[in-house]
């Protein structure tokens, strides 16, 4: 690219285009952000670094839509009802995919498609550029298995075979290319938090080996920390915990965090077994997300369950 007003024009017309087609928050990373970063110096495993799919990566684009407040509340409340249409032991199970639907995919469509256009944009351009999901990769059936049993059977589980996240990951992070594109921080519910939309978002990703002007990243903390904690008292499996826990040790494991600087990485950690098994353990289990819905940044929601609502009073904002 010929010089920083080249820089600054296709940053803003890349930025113009990812609105037009739908995007609410667009952020740019260097590539140079990819390296290790303070205070954990996390690496990106294998596999998974921008110059993996893109030998010649120069930036990262960040792309979010929020996800509608009642395509998150209205499940888990229709949860505490008895449902005239839908049967009391389908009820969980039909409002558990309603929520997949309204909360999840239909962001996720939206922002497969926002990267394609934004991936055309850039060869028009002259510009290479790697586009992702917005969720992960589902295997295929293999064995005579269904990809459920692949997935969830106690002896094929393929995430606690071979995956050492103990989940069904994405090809690439992105809420890490969230963070260092200046969107957002971590927060203790290990979601990326933004300041317009707290948690309550979906994100994708989009590399290129264009030089594009990269974002200021936060400076200021977004989640409330030890003030609040409230997404680890609606989480029921007790799936979360901070990197720093001496019972949890892992590959994730560090000495301290460090709850003074803003959360590039995520400072907790998160049990994906505990979290998906939940359903197993509780029958009547709250509808997924509650970690989310509890939120109270950038404000609580005003139509919490009455399980959420309990929780939020016994809450002391002030402590």
């Amino acid at each position: 690219m010929s010089s920083k007003l080249d820089m600054e024009r296709l940053s803003r017309e890349v930025k113009e285009v990812a609105v037009r087609q739908g995007a609410v928050l667009v952020g740019i990373a260097s590539i140079d952000r990819y390296e290790p970063m303070p205070p954990y110096y996390d690496r990106i495993p294998r596999g998974q670094r921008p110059t993996d799919f893109l030998p010649n990566a120069k930036s990262v684009i960040s792309i979010a839509q929020p996800i509608m407040n009642p395509a998150i509340d209205a499940p888990a409340n229709l949860a505490e009802m008895d449902l005239e249409m839908i049967p009391p032991d389908a009820k969980h199970g039909w409002l558990e995919a309603f929520y997949g639907k309204v909360a999840h995919f239909n962001n996720d469509v939206a922002l497969l498609l926002i990267g394609q256009y934004l991936g055309q944009f850039l060869m028009a351009n002259g510009f290479d550029a790697m586009i992702f999901p917005t969720e992960g990769v589902h295997v295929k059936p293999a064995n005579g298995l269904s990809e459920r049993e692949i997935m969830k059977g106690p002896n094929e589980k393929w995430a606690e075979k071979y995956s050492p996240f103990r989940y069904h990951s994405g090809p690439f992070s992105h809420r890490h290319a969230a963070t260092r594109a200046g969107l957002g921080e971590f927060g203790y519910n290990n979601l990326v938090l933004t300041k317009k939309f707290g948690a309550r978002q979906r994100f994708n990703s989009i590399i290129t080996d264009a030089e594009l002007i990269p974002d200021p990243l936060i400076t200021e903390p977004i989640c409330l920390r030890d003030k609040c904690m409230l997404c680890w008292k609606a989480c029921h499996v007790d799936a979360l915990y901070l990197r720093d826990d001496p019972k949890f040790k892992d590959y994730r494991s560090v000495e301290k965090v460090d709850k003074e600087v803003i959360f590039i990485d995520t400072p907790v950690k998160t049990d994906p077994v505990a979290c998906s098994s939940r359903t197993d353990r509780i029958p009547d289990y709250p509808i997924r997300g509650d970690c989310v819905r509890v939120c109270p940044v950038p404000k609580l929601s005003k139509n919490l369950t009455k399980r959420l609502q309990a929780i939020v009073n016994k809450w002391d904002p002030g402590k």
